[in-house]
């Protein structure tokens, strides 16, 4: 059957029909919940109702090598009667009404959008994640490229550097992240004004009673640790600490392991009443053969039930977050990082897409994973992207009775992508491209 004779047979099914395919990877039902809490769900019959420009968003994430146009055409989002027949170049509705449809619905459907999927599928793989009764997470920051228009600049910034400005405005990500899983379970964006430490503040607030969150040690702050831990019931960080990181000892736990007291900065108290004069941590030192000593600070302060050298070894798992930003940037947008939208509002509106869509992928590895019996780090993310990618391009194009079937086949071939158990690092981190000692140029 011809690509044109296919997209012909889309317009002819009913709405019901053609967003089958996408209801059964993110429920139909979640995208009118997103819509309804908005107040943005479709009252008019339109042409591109604002359900389908919600999958549209999470398409332009997961085609990222196609044009908007092409995601439109390829997942069949178009409404009503059999349309013209397309031809190559051209889709069922213009650029601009694409433009125009994404701009009335505006970023606030894909953020609810994601908060709804992510704390169903955080629960679905709450079993998992834990560790000595903890739920595991992990904070960490990103930057995500964006189009290089005037408005980007002014809302976004750029970073700024020893020679000359970036050549591109960036937008600041930080997210939280499921250890075992790999599901992003929140996020802030802000500027480049705004720092992590001051965009992880607000997510620290919304940190579930029993978990344990891994830090970077550029979040080691003290008032940080002290709202980590007087924010909830049993909450815990596991940070590496700096070299600069001194309090008074109260109390050898073993050797290299001992509880100390730090002093909360008499600023940040001022900024803060709220914060304690004193925080008391555990302070872990350790050295892995062929690596520089290190040393960690947890709130864990109980040997017995938190032995030293498991939390060493778990520290070391906060690394799935940093592997998380490579899947969304180097994988997912194809290494082409710059995220397409020329506007602020759009903007976030594809960064909340992008984001969906990752946790989309993360999930069905998860699931498959579960079903292989093994970890889901052990699920190579690229190739499952590329089945979910084949899935949406082939299911509109398949009899709705055939769908349960190819679903079937998608979580099966998901199965089979089990990769090698993870070998330790035999070398130090290392920066293996030189960056360009020439200033950017403007023209």
């Amino acid at each position: 059957m011809r690509l044109e004779t296919c997209l012909e047979e889309i317009g002819r099914q009913g709405t019901w029909q053609r967003f089958q395919h996408l209801r059964s990877l993110v429920g139909l039902e979640w995208v009118r919940q997103a819509l309804r809490r908005t107040d943005t769900q479709t009252i008019r019959r339109r042409k591109l109702p604002n359900e389908a420009v919600v999958w549209l968003v999470i398409g332009i994430a997961l085609f990222r090598d196609l044009s908007i146009d092409a995601v439109v055409k390829h997942l069949g989002l178009v409404r009503g009667k059999a349309p013209p027949r397309p031809s190559p170049s051209g889709s069922p509705v213009s650029s601009a009404a694409v433009a125009h449809a994404r701009r009335r619905i505006g970023s606030g459907p894909l953020l609810e959008l994601f908060h709804l999927t992510s704390q169903s599928w955080l629960q679905e793989f709450a079993a998992e994640n834990l560790w000595r009764g903890l739920s595991l997470f992990a904070i960490d920051g990103s930057n995500l490229r964006i189009a290089d228009t005037p408005q980007n600049e002014e809302a976004y910034g750029r970073p700024g550097s020893g020679r000359s400005k970036a050549a591109y405005p960036q937008a600041r990500l930080v997210g939280v992240l499921a250890m075992q899983s790999r599901v992003l379970c929140d996020f802030a964006v802000g500027s480049q004004a705004q720092g992590e430490q001051s965009l992880a503040r607000a997510l620290l607030e919304k940190l579930p009673d029993h978990s344990l969150t891994g830090l970077d040690r550029g979040f080691v702050n003290y008032a940080m640790f002290a709202r980590i831990t007087a924010g909830g019931t049993h909450r815990h960080f596991l940070c590496r600490g700096k070299k600069t990181v001194k309090g008074r000892c109260l109390q050898r736990l073993g050797r290299n392991d001992s509880l100390i007291e730090l002093a909360v900065p008499a600023a940040q108290r001022r900024k803060d009443p709220t914060l304690p004069e004193t925080v008391t941590v555990r302070l872990i030192q350790y050295h892995i053969a062929g690596f520089r000593p290190s040393r960690l600070v947890t709130s864990l302060v109980d040997p017995q039930r938190f032995p030293a050298h498991e939390i060493v070894e778990l520290y070391h798992k906060r690394w799935e977050i940093e592997l998380a930003y490579d899947e969304i940037k180097t994988h997912t947008l194809e290494r082409e990082e710059t995220i397409r939208s020329r506007s602020p509002e759009l903007v976030l509106q594809e960064i909340y897409g992008l984001l969906v869509a990752y946790n989309l992928v993360r999930v069905m590895m998860a699931r498959a994973a579960r079903s292989a019996g093994v970890e889901p780090a052990r699920m190579s993310f690229r190739n499952s992207l590329i089945e979910i990618r084949h899935f949406s391009l082939l299911a509109p194009v398949v009899a709705p009775g055939n769908l349960p079937a190819l679903y079937r086949k998608l979580c099966d071939s998901l199965a089979l992508l089990v990769l090698p158990k993870r070998r330790p690092r035999r070398y130090p981190r290392a920066v293996k491209i030189k960056m360009s000692k020439f200033k950017r140029k403007d023209f």
